[in-house]
C-alpha cells in the first residue's frame, strides 16, 4: 500500500480542503514566512497515529485557526491510498482473527467464572456480544463480496478523539473501525517529519521499560540493522562480555553508515573519523551516544551529538531518520519525507549537494515534500519547475497552494519562468546569478531544456528561461543593470526576428551584438527550437523514453532533461547526425557569442 495524496481541512490556517498530490514524488513548498508551509507538513504528519508522540505532539496541539472568529469545525486529515486486493485482505483477515481471539478469551473467562463445562467441539458464538459478532460478519462479508479495489479514502478526525473512518467498512462501530484502520496504517509507509529548527537528536536514551521515545525506536532499528539478533530492549540482560562485543559491533556498523553518508555532504577531504560510542550504565540504565574524533595521532576526543555544529546536527538527524526510521512497511521506497527548511545551517555548496540528495531520495527511497527559502534547493536542473507549489495565506484565515506552472499572481509583468518562485522567496532572481556565470537568455523553459540536453556547454554557462519572445527583451535591461555577461537568443521565426529588431532599437547597436536568432536548419531559413530535432529522432526519443506516440515536443524534452546525465548523454549520442549537427551549430553560436561579449 502507498499514499497517493493527502487532504487537509480546518487544520490551523487551512480552512478549505487542501490537496497535496504525491504523484511527482518531489514537492517543494515555497512562500514567505508564516504563509503556512510548516502547517501543511504538520497536517500531513497528523494522519499517522504512530507519530502522535513525536515532537512532543506539537502537530496535534492547537489545531484551531487563531485568526478565525467562525465557530470551530472538525479538523479532518484524509489520505487517498493505493492498494491491491491481497494487501487489503491480509489486513482484514488479521483484524478478524484478533477480534475472534479477544472474544474467545472473554468467553473462556466467563465460562470459568460460571463453572460451565465446555465440550471440545463447542464454539464461543453463543456467548458473542451482538455488536462484536456483527463486526466480524461485516468484515468477513467484505472479503467475500468486495473485489478489485485499487484505492480508497481513509479519514482521521483530529478534533473528535483522533478517530479514523473508512467508507469501505461502513457499518462498523467506532471501536472496530479504529481497529481495522490502524491495521491498514501499519501496512502503510512511514511518515517522517524533520524540523531543522526544533527537532534535535538526543545524546542519552533511557532504557527503562516505561521510557519510550522516537530516538529509542530509531536505535532499536540500528541494533537490528547491525545484526538481526541484537535487541536493544534486552541489552542489560546479556552477559557483560557479550554486551561489550555487541556494543562494539553496533558502534562500528553505525560509524560506517554515518561516515559513508557524510562523504556525500562534506566539502573537504578531511580524515576526521566519525564514530558512535555506545555505553550502558547499570546505575542509570541509559544508552549514551558520543561522536569520537581523531584529528591527529592516536588522540581521541569525545563529544555529545548536541555539542557539534548545527550543520552536523542537521546531517546526523537527517541521515539517522532516513536510514533507520522505526516503522517498517511492505513499501519502504514509498516513505513520506516531510522536511521543514532542510539544510538551513549548511553552506551554499552543501545545499546544492543536498538538493541532489533530495532528488535521489525521491527516486529511490520515498516521496519528499519540503519547504525552503533557499534557491539552491530549487535548482531547475534538478527540481522540475512544474513540481513547485507556491503557498499563500489570505488574511491569516486560509492557506492555499498553486502550482508554479499556472501561477500568475506576480508583483510585476511576468518575464521569467522562475519569477513566481523568486518573488515568493523575496529574492531578486538576477542577484542569484553570480558574476562568474555567463547567461544565455532564451524564450522559454523548454528552450532551456533543449539547450542543456543537446548542447555541450561549460559549467559556468547558465541558460536563463523567459516566458515568451517579448520577455527576452524585458530581461535584457536587468542583465545590463546587474552587469551580467550574456547573450540573448530568439527563435528564428517571424515573432523572434520582430522582437530582436525591437530590442536592437531599444538598446542600440553595441548592445545588439549580443543578440542572436537560432541557426537556420531549413530551406526557408525559419527555425524554432523544436525544429532543431530531426523528425525521425522524435520517434526514437518517444520510444526510448516510454512516451505515447503522440507525445509533444514539450513532454519529450522535459522527460529527457530530467534523466540522469549519463543516461541522457547516452541517448543523445544515438540521435541522427542531422540533429547533432543542428545543435553543434547552436553550441558554436553560444560559445562564440559569449567570447565576443
Amino acid at each position: 500500500m502507498k499514499y497517493r495524496r493527502f487532504y487537509i481541512e480546518n487544520y490551523r490556517a487551512i480552512k478549505n480542503k487542501l490537496c497535496i498530490d504525491l504523484t511527482s514524488r518531489i514537492i517543494p513548498l515555497v512562500g514567505v514566512n508564516e504563509c503556512g508551509k510548516t502547517t501543511i507538513l504538520q497536517g500531513i504528519f497528523c494522519f499517522d497515529y504512530y507519530n502522535d508522540d513525536e515532537n512532543t505532539g506539537n502537530h496535534l496541539n492547537n489545531i484551531t485557526n487563531l485568526y478565525s472568529t467562525s465557530p470551530d469545525v472538525d479538523c479532518i486529515i484524509s489520505a487517498d491510498i493505493e492498494c491491491n486486493w491481497n494487501e487489503l485482505v491480509r489486513c482484514v483477515n488479521h483484524v478478524v482473527q484478533e477480534m475472534k481471539g479477544t472474544i474467545n478469551e472473554a468467553n473462556a473467562s466467563a465460562q470459568i467464572k460460571t463453572a460451565i463445562p465446555v465440550s471440545s467441539n463447542a464454539t464461543s458464538v453463543s456467548t458473542l456480544d451482538t455488536d462484536e459478532y456483527s463486526g466480524i460478519t461485516l468484515l468477513e462479508d467484505f472479503i467475500k463480496t468486495s473485489k478489485n479495489i485499487t484505492s480508497f479514502i481513509m479519514t482521521r478526525n483530529i478534533t473528535r478523539d483522533r478517530l479514523y473512518s473508512c467508507s469501505l467498512f461502513h457499518g462498523l462501530n467506532d471501536e472496530d473501525m479504529e481497529l481495522i484502520c490502524r491495521e491498514i496504517i501499519q501496512s502503510l509507509p512511514y511518515i517522517l517529519y524533520n524540523d531543522d529548527f526544533n527537532d534535535r537528536p538526543v545524546s542519552s536514551i533511557s532504557l527503562a521499560a516505561d521510557a519510550k521515545d522516537g530516538w529509542r525506536d530509531i536505535f532499536v532499528r540500528v541494533f537490528r540493522s547491525a545484526n538481526e539478533n541484537y535487541d536493544l530492549e534486552k541489552i542489560n540482560e546479556v552477559d557483560e562480555r557479550k554486551r561489550k562485543s555487541i556494543l562494539s559491533d553496533v558502534e562500528s556498523f553505525l560509524s560506517r553508515a554515518l561516515t559513508d553518508a557524510w562523504k556525500k555532504f562534506s566539502p573537504t577531504k578531511s580524515k576526521m573519523t566519525i564514530s558512535i560510542s555506545l555505553e550502558v550504565s547499570n546505575e542509570k540504565n541509559t544508552l549514551d551516544i558520543y561522536i569520537k574524533e581523531q584529528p591527529r595521532g592516536n588522540n581521541s576526543f569525545f563529544f555529545k551529538v548536541t555539542d557539534r555544529s548545527k550543520g552536523f546536527i542537521w546531517y546526523y538527524n537527517f541521515i539517522m531518520k532516513i536510514r533507520f526510521n522505526p516503522k517498517q512497511s511492505v513499501s519502504p521506497e514509498e516513505t513520506i519525507f516531510l522536511l521543514d527548511e532542510p539544510g538551513s545551517y549548511l553552506h551554499e555548496a552543501l545545499q546544492v549537494d543536498l538538493c541532489k540528495k533530495i532528488k535521489d531520495i525521491s527516486l529511490k527511497e520515498g516521496i519528499v515534500v519540503y519547504c525552503t527559502h533557499s534557491p539552491k534547493l530549487l535548482l531547475p536542473s534538478i527540481i522540475p519547475l512544474n513540481n513547485i507549489l507556491i503557498v499563500e495565506k489570505q488574511s491569516g484565515i486560509n492557506v492555499s497552494i498553486t502550482p508554479v506552472s499556472i501561477y500568475n499572481e506576480t508583483k510585476s509583468k511576468r518575464k521569467t519562468a522562475m519569477q513566481p518562485i523568486y518573488e515568493a522567496l523575496q529574492i531578486p532572481e538576477y542577484e542569484v546569478v553570480s558574476l562568474s556565470e555567463k547567461i544565455v537568455c532564451v524564450e522559454g523553459i523548454y528552450d532551456k531544456y533543449s539547450i542543456e540536453s543537446f548542447c555541450e556547454l561549460s559549467d559556468n554557462i547558465r541558460v536563463f528561461a523567459s516566458v515568451n519572445a517579448s520577455a527576452v527583451r524585458d530581461n535584457i535591461q536587468f542583465f545590463i543593470a546587474y552587469q551580467k555577461q550574456y547573450i540573448a537568443i530568439w527563435d528564428n521565426d517571424t515573432e523572434g526576428r520582430k522582437e530582436m529588431g525591437i530590442a536592437k532599437k531599444l538598446f542600440g547597436e553595441i548592445e545588439a551584438e549580443k543578440f542572436r536568432v537560432l541557426p537556420s536548419v531549413k530551406q526557408d531559413s525559419k527555425t524554432r527550437m523544436e525544429e532543431m530535432i530531426y523528425v525521425d529522432d522524435y520517434i526514437l526519443l518517444r520510444e526510448v523514453l516510454g512516451l505515447p506516440t503522440d507525445a509533444t515536443y514539450e513532454t519529450i524534452v522535459s522527460n529527457l532533461y530530467f534523466l540522469k546525465k549519463s543516461e541522457r548523454s547516452k541517448l543523445v549520442a544515438n540521435l541522427s547526425d542531422k540533429t547533432k549537427s543542428n545543435f553543434e551549430k547552436l553550441t558554436k553560436m553560444i560559445n562564440q557569442g559569449l567570447i565576443e561579449t
